[in-house]
């Protein structure tokens, strides 16, 4: 529950006053009156110990149990609490404020699936006890049961718009990943509470996840006018501006990021991406590992045996993009990257085999370029053709699947087919503005040219 929601329960203790006395309450009215009083002036305490009195002169006063165990939840003794609210309960057993204030003890316990069962009775017995159903949601999402939370979170919204329960319902739909609906409510939020720095980001966050990067950035600038020191809404901007291809800017904000908050390890990974994309592969190797040091499970392992792979430590590479294919075994550009790693270590055999996994797993165009360059490894010039052939026919463009393929052709002794092979090379590399790529593919037109003349 967020500290600006007012226990509901502070309006029923107020209202205790207004209802009707049984002649068990009058017996103890100066003590109740007292008690009261003092809770008003901020003595709880002390009016515990008048409550208290009052249930020992009169144990059927059910104001008198009722408003022990309201101050005993207050002063968070809930073993007293329970006590005096079930006695409560037991003088009126329909009484649906003693109910409620049971099941919101229970969530303060962490007896949330009593709590559940208990507020999804009253919401269901009483609709119009409102409290009642942000608790219920709470309750309910605490228990993994997204659906069911979310149901009863919009049926409070219905009731009327309420903060609290907009941002939980955004939430709860974010758990579902459920993006769209997420901005809807941390919208409804915002509507509620326009300075709220926490939900801003959040509903930046969320855009960002919807791709709207233009209205997330206005989002986290919104955030930095109110905070221009919140880490969150720094590490957010640095996201959104690096998806909008602003890496300079992205950079600034991270590094501004780690500085205000040394522990964010969004804010080293993205530090350790763009470092990567630099080719400053020290910097970037420093940036991941304190992001791992972090946090162990935080999926980043192949950028980081990207960086190991770049600086020569292939066995390190080797062992983070293993770790990666742990935590997600069907990702088929972790399994290239790992055969890739392998062929680098001239281990052949098994590079073969892990790009044999790769084409059962895929069956796309770069599975088959990627064995069919081990194939050219190993020699297996037939073998190699075969996979360029495939990844052609399923519309790679990949410049370097024509030149090897030429190169296999050109080892088989077919140079017309090879020579056809680099001239579509070239032409795909020029077409990408590749001029090195296509500087390579001629001169080796030009060169093995020269060699067949002298033949």
């Amino acid at each position: 529950m967020s500290e600006n929601k007012q226990n509901p329960a502070d309006e029923i203790f107020q209202s205790i006053q207004s209802s009707p006395m049984s002649d068990a309450d009058l017996l103890v009215a100066p003590l109740l009156l007292q008690g009261i009083k003092k809770v008003e002036i901020g003595e709880e305490k002390q009016a515990l110990e008048v409550f208290r009195t009052a249930t020992i002169q009169s144990p059927q006063s059910f104001k008198a149990c009722y408003l022990l165990g309201r101050t005993a939840l207050s002063l968070e003794m809930f073993a007293d609490a329970m006590n005096a609210l079930g006695n409560a309960l037991a003088l009126d057993p329909e009484n649906i404020e003693v109910k409620y204030l049971i099941a919101h003890t229970h969530i303060l316990l962490d007896m949330v699936e009593e709590a559940a069962g208990e507020l999804q009775e009253i919401v269901s017995s009483t609709p119009d006890f409102v409290d009642a159903y942000y608790d219920c949601g709470v309750a309910l999402q605490l228990l993994g049961r997204y659906d069911d939370a979310i149901v009863i979170f919009l049926k409070r919204l219905e009731i009327s718009p309420d903060f609290d329960t907009a941002v939980m319902c955004a939430m709860t739909f974010e758990m579902v990943k459920n993006y769209e609906q997420t901005e809807k409510y941390y919208a409804l939020a915002l509507s509620l509470d326009p300075e709220n720095i926490m939900v801003i980001e959040s509903h930046g966050q969320t855009l960002m996840e919807l791709e709207r990067y233009e209205e997330s950035l206005e989002d986290f600038n919104r955030a930095l006018v109110l905070d221009s020191t919140s880490p969150d809404a720094l590490c957010g901007r640095g996201q959104t501006r690096f998806h909008l291809g602003d890496v300079e800017n992205a950079l600034q904000d991270f590094q501004l990021t780690v500085k205000l908050d040394s522990e964010n390890v969004i804010a080293w990974s993205m530090l350790g991406q763009i470092w990567l994309y630099q080719d400053a592969y020290e910097e970037a190797l420093k940036c991941f590992n304190q992001a791992l040091e972090l946090d162990p499970e935080l999926l980043i392992y192949d950028f980081r045996a990207s960086a190991r792979r770049c600086l020569g430590d292939l066995h390190g590479a080797l062992a983070d993009i293993t770790l990666a294919l742990e935590f997600e075994p069907t990702s088929v550009e972790y399994m290239i990257d790992k055969g890739s790693i392998l062929m680098d270590m001239d281990r052949l055999e098994e590079a073969l085999r892990t790009f044999n996994t790769v084409v059962k797993m895929d069956k796309g165009a770069d599975a088959y370029r990627f064995r069919g360059l081990t194939y050219m490894e190993m020699l297996e010039y037939e073998k190699a053709i075969d996979d360029f052939t495939v990844a052609e026919k399923l519309g790679t463009e990949n410049p370097d699947v024509f030149l090897r393929r030429g190169e296999a052709f050109y080892q088989l002794g077919e140079a017309e087919t090879a020579f056809s092979d680099f001239s579509h090379a070239r032409e795909l590399a020029e077409a990408e503005g590749d001029v090195e790529f296509a500087q390579k593919c001629e001169r080796l037109i030009v060169q093995m040219r020269a060699f067949e003349q002298e033949i």
